[in-house]
């Protein structure tokens, strides 16, 4: 499985080798393949953890809120507006902060006994080849 700081480099090789034209539209159609990603493979109970993916821009938003999202609509919604705001060069950090999102991510639940993120990286990896 890839760390996120390897695929970090490894989505920049791959933005380096396209026409700086095509740059922005790559990168959100990654980042947003990724929100979407993890959002939906997120297990839900009473959505928090779903409703609790946080989008931001050259730096990462450890925020943790009581919001749910049993959908993901409305969080896929709010993240695709930051993806969107983003300029090319800037990154785009999506995380989740709520206490137990590594326990979800070892295996923790029957919903998702792989995680979520592991599987998004392998997927998102498999699309830059």
């Amino acid at each position: 499985m890839a760390d996120a700081f390897n695929f970090a480099l490894d989505l920049r090789k791959f933005a380096d080798s396209i026409p700086e034209e095509l740059v922005k539209p790559v990168v959100q159609k990654f980042a947003m393949h990724a929100l979407s990603s993890v959002v939906m493979r997120s297990p839900v109970d009473t959505g928090r953890f779903r409703g609790n993916w946080n989008v931001a821009v050259n730096a990462v938003d450890y925020s943790v809120s009581e919001a749910t999202d049993r959908s993901g609509g409305s969080t896929i919604a709010k993240g695709v507006a930051t993806i969107e705001a983003a300029a090319p060069e800037q990154a785009i950090f999506i995380s989740n902060n709520v206490p137990y999102a590594v326990a979800l991510e070892n295996g923790h639940s029957k919903q998702a006994p792989a995680g979520v993120v592991a599987l998004t990286f392998a997927e998102l990896e498999s699309m830059t080849l």
